[in-house]
């Protein structure tokens, strides 16, 4: 992973939010889903219009696990309420303060928190879904693989430009930093915190894309995960941006975001 893409995405993200919008029903912001009251621990909640009840998607954000908030996927979320699917846009907490698992945590807090607000605000937890770009993709990925006993099944994810297997990084500063320790002392640690090692028969159906030319976060990522999913009888679809990279993909996901849309309710 470049070190210099946090910084690239920085400067073109704030030149771009300006030009991206979709429109949407209700928004609620700033909900705190611990108890900690963290603003690390917050999300933003993206209702559809009409009664509901409304399948639900948790919306993760990259950034390398170390930076980068929930603002970067503002127009995702909005996509998928303007498609029927209520978003609950969230913040995690940041490595190296905080080492993995605790980023996955937070996205199981999340989900809790959901859950046990699904009533008052219309949700249907049992089409509980995750989506995300990069180091949130690896998460929604990991989410969904592992669950948690209490909380609802994640019935699908929208995962693009996702670090499926951090062994391919052994050396990255930002998968050290996630991790608090280097490949050579602890690989079982890299391989338990990868998405493609925890594919079994029971991971939900996952759509992905990614660009071709994604030099940050390469293309074989997704190829890896497609044959493992299909070795595994999972339903798995593969869009493929050619001729983009990894920063591209993220600014040009409408297309993308519409396909993952489709394959969500081809689901339900």
């Amino acid at each position: 992973m470049n070190p210099l893409f946090v910084l690239f995405l920085t400067l073109l993200s704030f030149a771009w939010q300006g030009c991206r919008h979709v429109p949407s029903g209700t928004m609620k912001s700033d909900l705190f889903y611990t108890s900690t009251s963290s603003l690390r621990q917050q999300g933003d909640l993206y209702l559809p219009e009409g009664p509901g009840p409304h399948p639900i998607a948790i919306v993760i954000h990259g950034g390398g696990w170390s930076g980068r908030d929930r603002s970067d996927m503002n127009d995702i979320s909005r996509r998928l309420a303007a498609n029927g699917i209520a978003a609950f846009n969230i913040n995690y907490r940041l490595a190296p303060e905080h080492r993995f698992p605790a980023q996955l945590e937070d996205v199981f807090s999340a989900m809790e928190w959901i859950t046990d607000q699904a009533t008052s605000l219309n949700l249907d937890i049992n089409r509980m879904y995750t989506v995300g770009y990069s180091a949130g993709a690896h998460l929604s990925l990991l989410a969904a693989a592992e669950g948690r006993p209490g909380l609802p099944d994640i019935k699908g994810v929208i995962a693009g430009g996702a670090p499926t297997d951090l062994t391919l990084y052994p050396n990255s500063p930002y998968v050290q930093k996630l991790m608090g320790a280097s490949f050579e002392k602890d690989p079982e640690a890299f391989r338990t915190a990868s998405p493609l090692h925890q594919v079994g028969p029971t991971h939900p159906p996952v759509f992905l894309y990614h660009g071709s030319w994604d030099k940050i976060v390469a293309y074989k990522n997704s190829t890896l995960l497609v044959e493992a999913l299909q070795e595994a009888g999972v339903k798995v679809e593969l869009h493929t941006r050619h001729l983009e990279g990894h920063i591209l993909t993220y600014f040009r996901e409408g297309p993308s975001i519409k396909r993952g849309v489709r394959f969500l309710q081809s689901l339900e």
